[in-house]
């Protein structure tokens, strides 16, 4: 570094408030595990005669265990990237079967048989992340490779939905951030656009590396090679896109757009392991470390104002981030000291003046 100054389901749903729901009606939880057990496996490959009888069998059994079911049956064909014969509703069912038993019972919990993107993208993050057909936990950086040949590097509690269809390739970022280099396949499926969208709008991509970040109430797009087109949600229809070109940096919002600026290290810094701070307070560099690790970090008033600039190594790429090492490193040129209450409870405050 440089420095410079699976339990039972309850009802309802743990953590939500939530009552599961089904067809617009209250759900017993027992009743939605059997639906997602039920869908899983019959979804999951060869299925005998016999287990289909059971079914069959449970099915019949309950006038609630026909409307759970007609629930999921519904769900699955009205989500993106859920839809049935889609890359989603494939890749929930090429899950192991407890992943996609967790998801689907997710689609239990406040979710009407019209439900649609806005239902993913309101989700508590623990819920989008059920959704999600990519996803990455805290202080984790993953790595895939799209159907279309596009590469996708998620950075920390990241989660997006595919929804690729005959009219564009439509990437949803539901959280977190994400680095495209985008392919294109000398199929049909390569001469259709390729378009991420966030809560605030739409950004396409013109043969691009690019990174897209979803903040509370606002995107950031940072351009490296090739070009964007940036469209808010709800900016006029008629109204022209931005164009992004590579070297530029932008935020926006549903319906304005800020002035583009460069384009730094530090915007293309997590993706190689790395906080780039640049003459930045300290309260705000521990708000953005803490994206990287569980528990509480707060931080004394006494220095929260206190700048520096410096590059933190998180770690390599697959491994967990070291938040705990780059808190160390502080005290080394910051007149601050760091607490570990708990492993989850770290306080960051000024240190003791010698001699008292």
């Amino acid at each position: 570094m440089t420095l410079h100054s699976t339990g039972r389901l309850a009802a309802p749903a743990p953590g939500t408030g939530a009552q599961l729901r089904a067809g617009g009606a209250p759900l017993d939880a027992a009743v939605a595990e059997a639906a997602a057990d039920w869908f899983t496996r019959l979804h999951g490959g060869a299925v005998t005669a016999a287990e289909q009888k059971r079914w069959r069998q449970w099915h019949d059994a309950h006038a609630d265990h026909a409307r759970a079911w007609k629930h999921l049956q519904s769900i699955t064909g009205a989500l993106p990237g859920l839809n049935a014969g889609g890359l989603g509703y494939r890749t929930l069912h090429a899950a192991p079967a407890s992943a996609s038993r967790r998801r689907l019972l997710a689609l239990f919990v406040g979710v009407g048989t019209a439900a649609g993107a806005g239902w993913v993208a309101t989700r508590t993050p623990q819920w989008q992340q059920l959704a999600a057909d990519y996803r990455s936990g805290t202080g984790e950086r993953q790595r895939h490779t799209l159907p279309d040949g596009t590469e996708l590097l998620l950075g920390t509690r990241s989660a997006l939905v595919l929804s690729f269809s005959g009219k564009e390739r439509s990437v949803r970022l539901l959280q977190g951030e994400a680095l495209f280099t985008t392919g294109h396949p000398a199929s049909e499926l390569g001469a259709l656009p390729f378009v991420v969208e966030t809560a605030e709008g739409r950004v396409r991509a013109l043969g691009t590396r690019f990174t897209v970040r979803q903040n509370a109430g606002m995107t950031q797009v940072a351009v490296f090679e090739g070009a964007v087109e940036i469209h808010p949600v709800d900016a006029a229809q008629e109204s022209a896109p931005l164009r992004l070109d590579a070297g530029q940096t932008v935020s926006f919002e549903r319906s304005h757009i800020q002035e583009p600026v460069a384009a730094g290290e530090r915007e293309l810094a997590w993706s190689r392991g790395q906080l780039w701070v640049d003459n930045q307070r300290l309260d705000d560099f521990l708000v953005e470390l803490g994206r990287y690790r569980n528990g509480w970090l707060r931080v004394d008033r006494a220095v929260a104002g206190v700048r520096f600039s410096g590059v933190f190594p998180l770690g390599p790429e697959g491994s967990m981030a070291n938040t705990d090492a780059v808190l160390a490193m502080l005290p080394n040129s910051l007149p601050v000291q760091v607490r570990w209450r708990f492993p989850w409870w770290v306080v960051v405050e000024a240190r003791p003046i010698s001699g008292r």
